[in-house]
């Protein structure tokens, strides 16, 4: 180096530069590798990460969440790479998701019923003809009746009808049934009859012109009647009784079409309409009673003389009371109309069964409820009203396994404390199963409330969608085949504008998170659309931020479809297939490779989903025009208490500020987008996955003229319109400042990614990684079906054997393999450069085949890196972290270890466990000493060397509130002699690592942390340099080149104090030159941490001598 020729004359600070760069880039300083269980993030794949922040981005923050009924920290690698990222900026992260996925359940689930599409309202046509080709009616279906009642002028409580089998069925079967009037207040046919009766009965001279419309009748009758009834109640308030001159879209209508209008499935709706006048009305003989009634009085004048009662009588005569008999006489007129199709009979909703599954005792999850007709749903008496609104109360009737029944009232109002998911709650573990058996898997709110505020749904169906679990293997129609591994999200094609007659596919977003949080992380919004340059821009929004109030993550302006300039999108983004580089940390694009160069992004296909047997999926609710100010955008049934209508008006939308497509404007339902499972299999035993759902949802397209085109005959939905359309042309840069895409901050919308999957097994309270789910033991077994190799089995399917890689190491589904997978990507060291690693979430008691694979991969794939392991000091698979008797004391670790026959000097384990403040989840956990120890060795790295000792006050003290244990002198000689590095207490420090030892049984220099990590740094220092002599001619110089690079690093050591000497040979061998191969041996004394200090202190008489002690 030029720095040894230079003469230092004067006294001075030198400095030079040497470029050491080829080194540090394959060296560094500490580089820490994790693989454990995040929030969210990328599965099975190390991403690099330089501080928290930027972990916080990939994976989530922290998490104190536990496996349920355990001690085990669900997420302890964030609090590791936040401890650690705190002294270094070099960190890989895999993520581990899950393989095996999980059968579902049976499943309940509730549907709506469309409301009458008013435009299809008619008479129904008892005769019909077809008139110059066109279709006509010779007679209309009526029903004439006749009721005999009778009653009294005194009460309305007297009238009676006299014989009940007069009432027409049309009417019988709603007569007493509750209907609402337009301002709210209710009333029953019955009512309505008798107040006609009634009225008459007390004004007899009105029998001959009062008559009651009930609907709009015939236009010809009302014409012929208005003559002479001229006293007409319109009874339910209609547009007009004339059924010639109604609009039967008016609001006003709302009453008549609640109460007089059924839904009788397959979007079928019978209706009635009728006219009612009294006829024969006839006085009867009353007799009138006279009552005399004695009153008593008491009158004084003189306040100091007792008052003096005084008796009288009075006589009350009634008030005549005349009876009558007579007749209601009328005409029903039968109509028919149509649902709007698109909300009959669609799915708002799903229950499934909780369950527990153990593979224990059981083959898998056993559910609480099993019968599919274990749940039903009450719509009767108190709760009929939610068959005309859905947010009314209604009953669910559950009997789960053992027989016990419940009943829950519930409702979709989400104000409600009986709101659905309250009564429920969502999730599996989220309420106890023997008191609330069942729990929301879905629903679809957003869409409930537009389609209830547009007057597209009239309320709930009463029947339940029961479909049945996966496990049973031959009904198609289940939709609980979720058996399969984690799944990314991603987006439907984004499409081209109109061409012609038709759009193209031209890119689809995924995720580079995994899992079900992939499902909720961004939304994507494309703008700016420019036909005149090309260009567009892709907007990486929060998925919960708002259109009034965007929170932008990324933005890529000025994309293109052209892959010959820069401002491709594929090479701003970054593509799927890795073609281009991700320069996003959220998205990557994979390209339609046959999509137009000149073509901008003008909309989006539709979302494929399950489907559910006798009802339709739900279906995402898309804003396609910007909303003028004034524009009625909600008319939901019936009006106010003052009788005017309850007509939501817009203010018009801040076009700047609003997004079509997927709006938060008019809703979002979030559950939309998660993973809805598979198609059933043939085989559940043997396949890993099912076909897609080959249901399709409307997409979106900005154009108007896009409305012609169908969805593709693949899809059950096919021959549909694919698109819910804008309401102008958009082919061209508008010029008309009245086409809404006239600006262009108008051309914009907004679209989502579903079907992210997370593959863990819901049923299960912790993963199925310990020892017995490895293939062919005892767990695996038990999810496993019968088969040749193993016919002990006694499963259905939930594990099997799958492929992975090259398929030269067996791997099943369960999570074992999950975790030995996320391990294996670490496998490779000229892919992944790492010095240290751990696995938190695992330890060598209960998990300890994992923990061997993770060393022996340390020792014989890498042998480059020291491996951090987990010593449990509490009993893991318990619901309290009180209980004395479940704790693990050190003699007890100490056995664990030894039984466990792990004898490794590329390995440490700590011990106990220390408590950790998480500010921003404002709590405190127990998680390992493996988040300080890392912290530690970064901060060894950084303020000394790797040989020097990552423990003591200098460079081990712990950040924690306080340890498990406190640990004694004699504890720590105990941990220490059984190779467990202590987590010691001290009153001036608190928590610090007091040891340093690795699990290497043998006594040797190798069983101290700093010389491993010593021997590990000289290597990688050595290889790195080495490796620039390959390929050069093998003689004499390139050996004195090897002994001129490696001499220097040791010699650096040697002064920094790693090593007390060394000694660097190179073999001449003829031998080793025929075989193109330089031997090198490298002779070190490694200079050791000091970690016993005896002083023994002498007391002498005061005349002693030290000299002669």
């Amino acid at each position: 180096m030029a720095t040894n020729s230079k003469v230092f004359v004067s006294p001075g600070v030198y400095t030079s530069e040497v470029d050491l760069s080829f080194v540090a880039q394959s060296v560094g300083v500490t580089t820490l590798g994790i693989v454990g269980e995040t929030l969210t993030g990328p599965a099975f794949e190390p991403i690099f990460i330089t501080n928290f922040d930027e972990f916080s981005t990939y994976f989530g923050g922290t998490s104190p969440e536990k496996f349920i009924n355990t001690q085990i920290p669900k997420y302890e690698a964030a609090y590791i790479a936040k401890a650690y990222l705190q002294q270094s900026n070099q960190l890989f992260v895999t993520r581990i998701l899950g393989l095996s996925g999980y059968d579902a359940g049976p499943s309940w689930s509730i549907s709506v019923k469309g409301n009458v599409d008013p435009s299809t309202i008619d008479f129904y046509c008892e005769d019909p003809v077809v008139v110059d080709c066109q279709p006509a009616c010779n007679d209309f279906l009526t029903i004439d009746f006749a009721i005999d009642f009778s009653g009294c002028t005194n009460s309305l409580n007297t009238i009676e009808f006299l014989d009940p089998t007069q009432i027409p069925t049309e009417i019988a079967g709603r007569i007493d049934l509750p209907y609402e009037l337009f301002d709210g207040s209710t009333s029953t046919l019955r009512t309505n009859m008798n107040n006609q009766i009634f009225d008459i009965m007390n004004a007899p001279s009105t029998e001959a012109t009062s008559i009651y419309y009930y609907g709009a009748i015939s236009g010809d009758t009302y014409q012929a009647f208005a003559p002479i009834f001229t006293a007409e109640t319109n009874v339910m308030g209609v547009e007009s009784v004339d059924a010639s001159l109604i609009n039967y879209e008016a609001p006003q209508n709302d009453s008549w079409y609640y109460a007089l209008f059924d839904n009788i499935g397959n979007a079928a709706y019978t209706g009635y309409s009728f006219w009612s006048i009294v006829t024969g009305l006839t006085m009867t003989p009353v007799t009138t009673t006279t009552t005399v009634a004695p009153v008593t009085t008491t009158t004084t004048t003189d306040p100091c003389v007792s008052p003096t009662p005084t008796t009288t009588t009075t006589t009350t005569t009634a008030a005549p009371v005349n009876c009558y008999t007579g007749t209601l006489i009328g005409r029903i007129y039968v109509y028919s109309g149509t649902a709007y199709t698109d909300y009959d009979d669609v799915v708002i909703a799903t229950l499934r069964s909780r369950g527990l599954a153990t593979y224990g005792t059981d083959n898998g999850a056993v559910y609480e409820v099993s019968g599919l007709t274990d749940v039903t749903m009450d719509c009767t008496g108190q709760y009929s009203g939610v068959t005309k609104n859905p947010y009314s109360t209604f009953g669910l009737n559950v009997t789960n396994k053992d027989g016990k029944q419940f009943f829950f009232e519930t409702s979709f109002q989400n104000s409600d404390t009986q709101y659905l998911p309250k009564v429920f709650g969502g999730s599996n573990f989220a309420k106890p199963r023997t008191v609330v058996p069942l729990f929301v898997e879905e629903r679809f709110q957003a869409m409930l409330n537009y389609g209830w505020r547009k007057g597209y749904i009239r309320g709930l169906n009463c029947e339940l969608t029961s479909l049945p679990d996966a496990r049973q293997g031959s009904d198609p129609t289940s939709i609980a085949f979720y058996l399969e591994q984690y799944q990314s999200a991603e987006t439907p094609w984004i499409v081209s504008e109109l061409r012609g007659n038709k759009v193209y596919n031209l890119f689809k977003f995924r995720t580079i998170a995994d899992g079900d949080s992939a499902n909720t992380i961004v939304k994507i919004s494309l703008a700016n659309m420019s036909f005149n340059n090309g260009t567009f821009d892709v907007l990486v929004r929060d998925f919960f931020d708002t259109d009034a109030n965007p929170v932008v993550l990324e933005k890529f302006t000025n994309c293109t479809m052209n892959p010959g300039e820069n401002s491709f999108i594929a090479q701003k983004i970054g593509t799927v297939d890795g073609e281009y580089l991700l320069n996003s940390k959220f998205i990557m694009v994979e390209m339609n490779e046959d999509a137009p160069i000149d073509a901008l992004p003008c909309g989006f296909d539709g979302f494929n989903f399950r489907e559910y047997a006798g009802v339709k999926p739900p279906f995402p609710i898309i804003k396609n025009k910007y909303d003028y100010p004034g524009e009625v955008v909600y008319n939901p049934p019936f009006g106010l208490a003052s009788g005017a209508d309850d007509i939501v008006r817009s203010n018009g939308d801040n076009v700047r500020r609003t997004y079509l497509g997927i709006s938060d404007t008019i809703g979002i339902d979030v559950d939309y987008y998660s993973y809805k499972g598979k198609q059933l299999p043939l085989d559940i035993c043997t396949d890993t996955t099912g076909e897609p759902w080959n249901w399709r949802s409307k997409g979106f397209h900005m154009d108007v003229n896009a409305s012609a085109i169908t969805i593709p005959d693949v899809f059950v939905t096919s021959g549909t319109p694919a698109f819910v359309c804008g309401d102008a042309p958009f082919t061209q840069d508008p010029e008309n400042a009245e086409n809404p895409y006239y600006r262009i901050y108008a051309r914009k919308f907004s679209v989502l990614a579903q079907g992210g999957f997370d593959g863990w097994d819901i049923y299960r309270e912790y993963r199925t990684n310990t020892d017995r789910f490895a293939v062919g033991r005892q767990g695996y077994l038990k999810g496993a079906c019968p088969s040749i190799k193993y016919p002990t089995a006694t499963g259905w399917g939930a594990f099997k054997q799958i492929t992975i890689g090259d398929a030269t190491q067996t791997y099943a589904n369960t999570d074992y393999y999950a975790y030995l997978l996320g391990q294996q990507t670490f496998s490779n060291p000229e892919a992944v450069n790492i010095n240290v690693f751990v696995t938190p979430g695992i330890d060598y008691v209960n998990n300890s085949n994992l923990v061997e694979e993770a060393i022996d991969m340390i020792e014989t794939q890498r042998a480059d890196s020291l491996y951090v392991c987990t010593t449990p000091d509490y009993n893991m698979y318990v619901p309290s972290s009180t209980n004395p008797q479940d704790f693990i004391y050190p003699q007890e670790a100490v056995d664990n270890l030894d039984n466990t026959g792990i004898d490794s000097n590329y390995t440490a384990t700590y011990y106990p466990w220390v408590l950790t403040r998480d500010s921003v989840n404002n709590t405190q956990l127990y998680i390992p000493a493996t988040a300080e120890v890392t912290r530690n060795l970064a901060l060894t790295d950084n303020i000394a060397y790797p040989w020097f000792a990552t423990a003591g006050y200098t460079r081990g003290i712990v950040n924690a509130v306080k340890a498990r244990k406190k640990l004694t002198q004699e504890d720590r000689d105990v941990l220490y002699q059984g190779r467990i590095n202590p987590i010691a207490t001290f009153s001036d420090v608190g928590t610090v690592i007091w040891g340093n030892k690795t699990l290497q049984i043998r006594q040797s220099a190798l069983d101290r942390i700093n010389v491993r990590r010593l021997l590990l740094q000289a290597r990688k220092l050595i290889s790195a340099v080495s490796v620039r002599l390959l390929f050069e001619q093998n003689d004499a110089k390139v050996r004195q080149d090897f002994l001129d690079a490696v001499n220097p690093i040791l010699d650096a050591i040697r002064r920094d104090r790693g090593l007390y000497d060394f000694r660097v040979t190179v073999s001449s061998d003829v031998s080793d030159l025929d075989r193109n191969q330089m031997t090198g041996k490298i002779y070190i004394k490694p200079t050791r941490s000091l970690e016993f200090i005896d002083i023994t202190f002498y007391i002498t008489p005061t005349g002693a001598s030290f000299e002669n002690i």
